[in-house]
C-alpha cells in the first residue's frame, strides 16, 4: 500500500471516529512528509471549518446555507476534491465506498442532509482530546445528545460518533446502545441521563436511570469509572447492570468484579460475579454485598413507591390511590408527539430478579375516562446479562362499556411483540422475539396525543406460575 492509499485509509478512519492515537500519529507523519498531501489536508480543514457551521443552523435554513457556503469556497478548494477522488482505491471496500459517496455528494451541489450527516462527526486533524469516544450502534425512541459546547442534537442516528457530552433517553420506550473503540458497550434505557467524560480513560456519570455495560479488560491504572449520585464504581472488565436514583444505586454484577465506593461516608466494598449491592444516602444502612437472589415469576406493584413516571392521585374508590398519566413530549421538533405515560420500576421496592415465563399474565386494575388505544410495554434483560429489548402490546377501550368505571385488564406475555422487529431479525441472540425467558426491568402504559384520563391502581404478574428450580451455586 503506497502513502496515498494509506493516507485515504487513515483519513477515512479518522472521519469515522475510529482512529486511535497510534493511527493519528501515523496520519500526521504521512501528511508532514508529503507537501502535496499537506496541501490536501489544509484544503480539507478549511472546507470543514466552513461547512461545520451548517450543523449549528436551523433546519429551515440549512439548504440555503449550503449553497451560500459553497459559493464562497475558493476555486482552489475544488482541486482538493478532484485530487482525493483520483487517489481513492479502486474496488468497493466499505470504508472507501463511504468516502467516495460523500465526496460525490459534495461535487453534485451537496444535498443539505448529506452535508449535515457528514459534518456531525468531521473536523479534520482536531485535537486528540476531541476524538470520538463512542459510536451509536442502535437506538429507539426519544434520545438526544448535548455536546460540542452545549449544542443539543435531538435527531440522532445509528453510526453517529460522539465525543464528550450528555446522552438523554427521554421516555419509557427509549434506549440507545453505545460502543467504545475497544469494543466495550453501554446501553441506557428508559428515562436515563448519562454524561460521557472526554478523559484518557472511560468515565461515565449516570445521573438517573438504567445502564447495562459489557466492559472489555481495561489497561492497568485506567479502569472504567461509573459515577452515580450515591456511588463510584470502578470496573476493570465485566458485565454489570446499574439502576441509579438520587437517593440510591443498585449494582448487579454478572461477570468480573466491581469496586464500589459509597459517597455518603466513603465506605468501600467489592462486588464479585453473581452478586449485588445497594449504595444509598443513608449512612446508617449497611453497604452489604449479597448473592444475587433466585429469580421469581410473580410480582406485584407497590404504589406509589414503584412509580417512575406519572402523577400520584388521591384515594380512588376502593383503592389507596392511583398513579395517573403525565404528559411527555416525544419525537422530532417538526412533528412532536405527546405521550400520556405511567411507568413503574420492578426492582425499586424489591431488588429480586423477576423472570418472565410461559403462561404468565399481567393483571392491571385502573380507570380510563375516554375511549381509545392504550399501549402497554416492558423493558427486559437477558438472564444474568444485559439489555434485551422492549416489548409492546396494544389494547382498544370502548367508551360505552368501560369509561368512568374500574377496568380490569389481563395481558398474556405471549401477546407482547418486539418494539423493533428488525433488530430481532438481525440480532436474535441479543434481541429475542418474545419476552418469555427474559428478566423484567420496568413496566409502562401510555396513550398517544390524547389524554384518556388513564389511572393505574395495581399491576401484578400472575403469581400462580411455578418458579424455576434453583441452579447450582
Amino acid at each position: 500500500m503506497n502513502s496515498d492509499e494509506r493516507f485515504i485509509e487513515l483519513w477515512n478512519d479518522y472521519l469515522e471516529g475510529e482512529l486511535d492515537e497510534s493511527g493519528i500519529a501515523e496520519l500526521q507523519a504521512i501528511v508532514a512528509g508529503d507537501d502535496r498531501l499537506l496541501r490536501m489536508a489544509a484544503d480539507s480543514y478549511q472546507i470543514h471549518r466552513l461547512l461545520g457551521l451548517i450543523a449549528q443552523d436551523s433546519a429551515s435554513r440549512q439548504e440555503d446555507f449550503v449553497s451560500a457556503t459553497l459559493a464562497r469556497l475558493p476555486a482552489d478548494d475544488a482541486h482538493f476534491v478532484d485530487g482525493v477522488m483520483q487517489h481513492l482505491p479502486q474496488g468497493s471496500p466499505r470504508k472507501g465506498t463511504t468516502v467516495r459517496m460523500l465526496l460525490a455528494k459534495w461535487r453534485m451541489a451537496i444535498a443539505a442532509a448529506a452535508v449535515v450527516a457528514l459534518i456531525a462527526g468531521v473536523v479534520f486533524l482536531r485535537p486528540k482530546s476531541e476524538l470520538a469516544i463512542v459510536r451509536i450502534t442502535e437506538l429507539n425512541g426519544a434520545v438526544q445528545w448535548t455536546g460540542d459546547g452545549g449544542q443539543v442534537v435531538p435527531d440522532l442516528y445509528v453510526g453517529r460518533a460522539l465525543r464528550g457530552g450528555t446522552l438523554e433517553s427521554l421516555s419509557a420506550d427509549s434506549w440507545a446502545d453505545l460502543k467504545f473503540r475497544d469494543g466495550s458497550t453501554v446501553t441506557v434505557s428508559g428515562q436515563s441521563v448519562l454524561t460521557i467524560s472526554a478523559h484518557q480513560q472511560k468515565e461515565l456519570h449516570l445521573r438517573v436511570g438504567s445502564l447495562s455495560a459489557s466492559v472489555m479488560p481495561q489497561p492497568d491504572g485506567k479502569l472504567m469509572l461509573i459515577h452515580t449520585p450515591t456511588a463510584r464504581l470502578e470496573v476493570l472488565g465485566t458485565q454489570l447492570n446499574v439502576e441509579a436514583e438520587p437517593s440510591s444505586t443498585m449494582l448487579s454484577v454478572n461477570k468480573g468484579r466491581v469496586r464500589v465506593t459509597r459517597l455518603v461516608d466513603g465506605s468501600v466494598t467489592e462486588v464479585p460475579a453473581e452478586h449485588q449491592v445497594v449504595a444509598s444516602v443513608d449512612r446508617n444502612a449497611e453497604l452489604k454485598v449479597t448473592r444475587r437472589p433466585r429469580p421469581v415469576t410473580a410480582w406485584q406493584s407497590d404504589l406509589p413507591t414503584d412509580g417512575l413516571y406519572g402523577k400520584w392521585l388521591p384515594e380512588l374508590g376502593d383503592s389507596n390511590g392511583s398513579l395517573g398519566t403525565a404528559p411527555m413530549l416525544w419525537g422530532c421538533h417538526e412533528k412532536p408527539i405527546t405521550l400520556y405515560l405511567v411507568a413503574l420500576s420492578v426492582s425499586r421496592s424489591r431488588p429480586t430478579p423477576v423472570l418472565l415465563t410461559s403462561g404468565g399474565k399481567f393483571r392491571i386494575r385502573g380507570q380510563i375516562e375516554s375511549a381509545g388505544n392504550v399501549y402497554f410495554g416492558l423493558t427486559t434483560r437477558q438472564v444474568k446479562g444485559g439489555f434485551a429489548g422492549k416489548f409492546l402490546v396494544e389494547r382498544h377501550f370502548n367508551v360505552v362499556e368501560e369509561t368512568g368505571q374500574f377496568v380490569d385488564i389481563e395481558l398474556r406475555l405471549e401477546d407482547f411483540r418486539p418494539q423493533e422487529k428488525e433488530l430481532t431479525e438481525k440480532f436474535p441472540d441479543k434481541f429475542p422475539d418474545s419476552p418469555i425467558g427474559l428478566e423484567l426491568v420496568d413496566w409502562w402504559c401510555c396513550t398517544v396525543n390524547e389524554d384518556a384520563g388513564l389511572r393505574i391502581t395495581h399491576v401484578e404478574l400472575d403469581a400462580d406460575i411455578i418458579e424455576p428450580e434453583a441452579g447450582p451455586d
